[in-house]
């Protein structure tokens, strides 16, 4: 009998003007999404591109993007981090409770500060130094801070915490809340270690391949670990954040943050599998979310729509990641024309033109 030779299926090469496409889009495509946002909401309600409602809408999304920068490094790096909305109302909790019974309020929002970070400092070592899942680490975190929020105050809410703690959450500088303030710093701080320091490249290269960035040296433990706890550290400071605007301590604070962060950070064209991403995406990501549910309020449009639109820009952000990793994998089909002539026999090329 004969043997059939094998059948190798080989992909055609992708022209590099698709491939360039689909990056630019993945890059700033949340970008267009805003200002295409932007243009909409202000034709429909002059009052949306005022002065005091752009104030308004950093004020809402202050927290998620405070949260939302170790939050985009820990994707980055491959790991991520669902545990952040029980975190902040575990620091809540542990700051009302510790007003209540007598502690200057400096010392209880340490202890609340530190409340963020010993939690992570825990979890983040069993997912970054002991091999853990970071998805059941994290949904064990979410749900086990939360619980724990509930034992310590007794299902009770703390309230009445004085006019400087207030400060925090209400208070504003130059006409700018003081949440957006935090903000900003937080994006400023980050875009710096993000680009400006070598940890940028060591994040990158830590979710693009983990075993590669270990053999050059990189700290693959060291620094998913600290970022769980600074992603710790930002979460309290956002549950501390809104306890200051609702002056107490509630048990509903941090509903729902996990999900509007990993929102913002998907959009901002992080991918979920690590080893790419900006910042600068992430940022404009958080304020696409600040825009869309302030501009649906302005029309008297229902505010669940906004969670349909999130979740179809979500996909598209999904799809836009597959199809340029299944790019990477295709060789490009470069234009002949522009390519060098290679060396032939005797002083020639192969196509014949003369050395």
């Amino acid at each position: 009998m004969t043997s059939r030779p094998a059948r190798t299926r080989t992909r055609a090469p992708v022209d590099s003007r698709v491939r360039v496409a689909v990056s630019w889009t993945q890059r700033n495509g949340v970008l267009l999404a805003l200002i295409l946002l932007v243009v909409f909401f202000t034709l429909a309600n002059p009052r949306f591109l005022t002065a005091s409602n752009l104030s308004v809408i950093l004020l809402q999304v202050s927290i998620i993007g405070i949260v939302a920068v170790p939050g985009a490094m820990l994707v980055l790096c491959g790991y991520v981090d669902l545990a952040v909305g029980s975190l902040a109302v575990l620091a809540a909790v542990v700051f009302g409770e510790s007003v209540a019974a007598g502690v200057p309020v400096p010392i209880a929002l340490v202890m609340a500060l530190a409340t963020g970070a010993l939690w992570n400092v825990i979890a983040g070592g069993a997912v970054a130094r002991l091999g853990f899942s970071p998805i059941i680490v994290s949904l064990a975190g979410l749900a086990g801070a939360r619980g724990v929020a509930e034992l310590i105050s007794g299902g009770t809410t703390k309230y009445g915490f004085g006019r400087e703690f207030g400060q925090l959450g209400n208070g504003q500088i130059a006409g700018l809340w003081m949440p957006a303030w935090l903000f900003f710093v937080a994006f400023l701080v980050g875009g710096v270690v993000w680009y400006l320091m070598v940890y940028g490249r060591h994040m990158t290269a830590i979710g693009a391949d983990r075993d590669a960035a270990r053999s050059l040296g990189v700290a693959v433990r060291r620094i998913p670990h600290a970022l769980y706890v600074f992603s710790g550290l930002a979460a309290a400071l956002g549950g501390l954040i809104l306890t200051s605007q609702l002056d107490g301590s509630s048990l509903a604070i941090g509903n729902g943050l996990e999900l509007e962060v990993l929102t913002a950070i998907l959009l901002g064209g992080v991918s979920f599998l690590g080893g790419r991403g900006s910042l600068t995406g992430v940022f404009f990501g958080v304020l696409f979310i600040g825009v869309l549910e302030n501009g649906l309020v302005l029309i008297n449009i229902s505010p669940f729509l906004k969670d349909v639109a999130v979740g179809l820009a979500l996909a598209s952000a999904a799809a836009l990641d597959v199809a340029q990793r299944r790019l990477e994998r295709i060789p490009v089909d470069d234009d002949t024309d522009d390519a060098p002539p290679l060396p032939g026999p005797a002083g020639s090329s192969v196509n014949g033109a003369a050395a």
